[in-house]
């Protein structure tokens, strides 16, 4: 079998959570969640959503998504720890850099998570297996996490299967096995069925995988269209997707959002050093320098508005970005009503290129 037919996913295990456990081992047990922050006008007041939960919080049904103040009353002890996402950025692209050491393409689709296809010297899903748990040995002994893995003839399959056997597992299925392994799962398992799909295929008497696989094309056809053939098809082992190798970023863009919305200054000023102090992290990891700045304001009444703007020399530089984003926002404002207020601040770099060790900043010239 050619190595490209065997996929395998990788999916860090409560991977915010794991790597603050790490570096705390008197949290080790502990019912430990990792919060985004939305910081008010005044610093000492915050409000919380869960970004990742220990194993044993989510023993008292906290979850991802969920906002603190209802994890608190599930959990009263749970322990509440900031996102760090520099640190997190780090020991992700450590992990890659151990994964692309075992094999051909790697395509990475978030901080925590990553398809594979193997190097030709792979040929079985005996072979495959080796070499994923030398992948997890080796990320365990450098980084000191752990991973779960799913290996399959395709990408949704090898998803759900690394989601199997949580934590620290690996589930292979192999081509004669994918309907069977599929069909008893339920229907929300397959990759991009939300709560909404849930419901229609409900509404079709649809709950499981196998449900789906033996349902009427057509009734699918007319509530889902495309979308619900292309999860018919999933349902019967076809996803034809392919694992394509991490493209180089053509923008970086990260957004914060204010709670309560707010058009005074001082809390907006505060969000955009926020979000730009995030895009600068992206782009020393990524060794980039940006010419072009954009932002975007989403006001309470879900309108937005939107500016960007080019320079003339490429630059990575934090003050630079941190003065022009805000005199954009401050243009943007002075022309909006004053009584709208700012739900959200979007801000990103464009125009991208690698560093060059000997090129200079654009403040080297000031």
């Amino acid at each position: 079998m050619a190595a490209d037919k065997i996929i395998m996913h990788i999916d860090m295990d409560s991977f915010f959570a794991s790597v603050e456990i790490r570096d705390k081992p008197e949290l080790k047990e502990k019912p430990v969640v990792v919060c985004s922050k939305t910081f008010h006008l005044h610093m000492d007041t915050s409000k919380g959503v869960i970004s990742a939960a220990s194993y044993p919080a989510r023993k008292f049904g906290l979850h991802s998504a969920m906002p603190l103040s209802e994890a608190v009353k599930l959990c009263p002890d749970v322990i509440c720890l900031p996102m760090n996402n520099t640190l997190y950025r780090q020991v992700s692209d450590n992990v890659i850099k151990i994964i692309q050491k075992h094999v051909k393409t790697v395509q990475k689709v978030s901080i925590d998570e990553a398809y594979v296809l193997f190097k030709d010297n792979v040929i079985s899903y005996e072979d495959a297996a080796d070499c994923a748990l030398k992948i997890k040995e080796e990320i365990k002994a450098t980084e000191r996490i752990t991973c779960s893995v799913g290996i399959a003839p395709t990408k949704s399959a090898a998803k759900i299967a690394s989601g199997f056997q949580k934590p620290d597992g690996i589930t292979v299925v192999r081509p004669n096995e994918i309907k069977d392994f599929l069909a008893p799962l339920p229907v929300t398992k397959i990759p991009g069925v939300g709560k909404k799909t849930a419901e229609t295929f409900d509404l079709l008497g649809i709950q499981t995988v196998g449900d789906l696989a033996k349902a009427d094309k057509r009734r699918i056809y007319e509530k889902l269209g495309k979308h619900g053939m292309n999860f018919q098809d999933v349902a019967n082992g076809l996803d034809t997707t392919q694992v394509m190798e991490t493209a180089d970023a053509k923008s970086i863009s990260r957004f914060h959002s204010l709670s309560p919305y707010t058009n005074d200054p001082a809390a907006v000023k505060l969000g955009s050093e926020s979000v730009c102090e995030e895009v600068h992290s992206i782009l020393m990891q990524k060794k980039m320098y940006f010419k072009t700045i954009s932002i975007g304001l989403r006001y309470s009444d879900f309108t937005t508005a939107t500016k960007s703007r080019s320079h003339t020399v490429h630059t990575a530089d934090i003050f630079f970005l941190k003065r022009h984003a805000q005199d954009m926002i401050d243009e943007l404002m002075a022309n909006t009503d004053s009584k709208k207020k700012v739900r959200q601040i979007n801000i990103g770099v464009s125009n991208l290129k690698k560093t060059d060790a000997g090129q200079m900043q654009l403040t080297d010239f000031f």
